[in-house]
């Protein structure tokens, strides 16, 4: 069965009614099985952005209490592939939690990114294949 790997943009989309991308990822996540795959630096950034709304987090920890967000990514055996996806991206530039979800798809290969990030339009994995995405665009 295909992984679906969770950007920041659609958990943000999800919880936070205002975002542009909400009706589009609430339909999107109707879609798709459970549980969608992340990894801590991607649930930083959704919890930087919505730090303002602390209903807007407790909707986040609830989606991670109920597994239907599971982060399963350890930097740590990474970090040099990490690090080098950064140098190769470094003129759009690409965030540690981009680099992390390009390192994910790696790890489960076939599955799809679901994100509101273009970037991943040009990220490749393995330095050559097309990255599959649930985008807006």
């Amino acid at each position: 069965m295909k992984k679906v790997i969770v950007d920041t943009g659609p958990i943000v989309a999800l919880i936070d009614a205002t975002d542009r991308h909400h009706e589009w990822a609430t339909t999107q996540l109707c879609k798709l099985e459970d549980p969608l795959l992340t990894c801590d630096a991607v649930l930083s950034e959704a919890c930087f952005l919505l730090k303002s709304y602390p209903a807007a987090l407790r909707h986040l920890r609830a989606f991670l209490d109920d597994d239907i967000i599971v982060p399963v990514f350890k930097s740590h055996p990474h970090t040099s592939h990490l690090f080098g996806l950064r140098e190769t991206y470094q003129n759009l530039p690409m965030s540690f939690a981009d680099a992390c979800i390009v390192c994910l798809v790696e790890d489960y290969p076939g599955s799809t990114v679901f994100t509101t990030d273009s970037h991943f339009a040009i990220y490749r994995q393995q330095r050559r294949r097309i990255i599959p995405t649930i985008a807006p665009f």
